[in-house]
């Protein structure tokens, strides 16, 4: 806060030592300096609100510019939200104007065709099929049960198959029973066909 050398606070002490003397010299001292501490820390708080006071206007300034573009984006989206509601109602109302022309259509082909329907003596005579007593005979009467005439000819059934497999093996094992077999089927090799390798 004050600037002060070495000189000058030691020109300060000699004064203070003969104006007030050696018995209220520390007491004076103590005094000065709790006067001073509290000018120091009054200087310093003052500096530090000034601080917090200018960075309290830059954040509401920030602050109301995002409030504005905030709103700006709100009425945006509202804008567009409006416009586009009345584009599906419009279009939902066009679809619905439509469905009614295709109702009324409908309806007024519906009654054409029964005007037409009664209007005619009758659908069998329309058609020429005349009434149940006039009616023609089919060219055709089906006779039940059907039965088509068979285009391959008929070999024998799985089961005859069987029997007819059965009785070849019991041909064969007694083939083999008189020819002397012993149960196997190939003979056994000889240890001598087979060829020595010298090393």
């Amino acid at each position: 806060m004050f600037d002060f050398g070495f000189s000058e606070m030691l020109l300060v002490g000699i004064v203070a030592l003969v104006v007030l003397g050696p018995e209220r010299l520390p007491v004076v001292a103590k005094t000065a300096g709790e006067w001073v501490g509290k000018a120091q820390r009054f200087v310093a708080q003052v500096k530090s609100d000034i601080d917090r006071e200018t960075e309290l206007s830059e954040l509401k300034k920030i602050q109301e510019e995002a409030r504005a573009i905030a709103s700006d984006v709100k009425d945006s989206v509202e804008k567009a939200a409006t416009q586009i509601e009345s584009d599906v109602k419009s279009a939902a109302g066009e679809v619905e104007a439509v469905g009614q022309a295709v109702e009324a259509e409908a309806q007024s082909v519906a009654s054409q065709a029964s005007v037409e329907t009664t209007s005619s003596t009758d659908l069998a005579n329309v058609y020429g099929w005349g009434t149940p007593d006039t009616a023609p005979t089919p060219q055709y009467t089906w006779e039940e049960p059907k039965r088509f005439a068979k285009r391959y000819h008929s070999g024998p059934s799985v089961d005859e198959l069987a029997g007819e497999i059965e009785k070849l093996r019991r041909e064969l094992g007694m083939r083999e029973a008189q020819m002397g077999g012993s149960g196997r089927r190939y003979a056994a090799r000889s240890r001598s066909s087979r060829p020595r390798i010298y090393r």
